[in-house]
């Protein structure tokens, strides 16, 4: 069974995931987490916001606490206590079926081990963390591939999971070195379209893989970004550490029900260490490609 490496995971799974870091199968490593191709029995199900690829999820909890996840015409995912996820796919589109497997799919398994999620793609900025968020069209994955132009080394796409250590320091864990842009983002920022491939995500979309090793340790969060398109508001504004939870929760992945009880307070008390512990900013993205590489050249810095 193929072994693979995100998060900080040791992952083996029953179908291919291109995107994640090989490990060799003959190691010693024991798997944190397993993959399984399995028939699945739901839940009561409901319709979420979650959508990808023009497909809406649907979303379930069973009363053993498994996390459900549905996508019609692709698979439906079944996530067991943090440590094992089931896929029933109906899709023979491996590529397709990976990328559904490794974005919410997996991240039910990273709540299920008690991470703060969020919606947020991150980048390596000398040794501190800076994570961009905002709705779709913000702008976070073109932000991460302007940073990683400048020399900064990405740590995730689309979904960041954090970590805290004894003192609730909050720290970025690795995903996988795969970076999903569109084609103007491509042509805006300059980039060699010929080391990009298609992905099945959308038109016009591609695969950047960042020429240089990939993080292999947690990274301490420094920066968090929220980024809008706003032109009657301020370019860049401070978030009072009091504004943190409720803004960080506009911003979980997963299907809003899933934060209820104790996993709310959960999620309430690491947006409070994430807040005591990073500079936190609602940022006006910049207006054209020049504008945003020159805001990345004056906050790069450290790289």
């Amino acid at each position: 069974m193929p072994l693979y490496r995100a998060f900080e995971l040791t992952i083996a799974s029953d179908i291919l995931l291109p995107e994640l870091i090989s490990l060799p199968e003959n190691g010693n490593s024991i798997p944190d987490i397993h993959i399984v191709r399995s028939a699945i029995t739901f839940p009561s199900m409901e319709q979420t916001a979650i959508h990808r690829r023009g497909v809406m999820a649907r979303s379930g909890t069973g009363s053993d606490g498994s996390i459900c996840l549905q996508w019609e015409g692709i698979a439906s995912f079944r996530a067991v206590g943090g440590h094992t996820l089931y896929v029933d796919s109906y899709t023979e589109d491996f590529a397709l079926l990976s990328l559904f497997t490794v974005s919410e799919a997996l991240g039910c398994v990273l709540f299920q081990r008690g991470l703060l999620l969020l919606h947020a793609s991150s980048v390596q900025v000398g040794q501190e963390a800076f994570c961009f968020m905002g709705e779709p069209g913000a702008g976070k994955s073109t932000t991460a591939s302007a940073f990683v132009k400048q020399g900064a080394q990405l740590l995730s796409d689309d979904l960041t999971a954090i970590a805290f250590d004894k003192k609730n320091q909050p720290f970025v864990l690795p995903a996988y070195p795969q970076l999903k842009i569109w084609g103007n983002t491509v042509q805006g920022l300059g980039l060699d379209s010929a080391r990009l491939v298609p992905v099945s995500e959308g038109i016009n979309k591609f695969a950047m893989v960042p020429d240089m090793d990939f993080p292999s340790k947690p990274v301490p969060v420094a920066q968090i970004y929220f980024l809008h398109k706003a032109r009657n508001r301020s370019a860049l504004q401070a978030v009072q550490p009091t504004e943190a939870p409720v803004e960080l929760v506009r911003h979980f992945p997963l299907a809003t029900h899933l934060l209820t009880g104790k996993a709310l307070q959960r999620h309430f008390m690491q947006s409070i260490w994430c807040a005591s512990a990073a500079s936190i900013w609602r940022l006006r993205r910049p207006k054209d490609f020049a504008s945003l590489e020159e805001w990345v050249l004056s906050n790069a810095t450290k790289v």
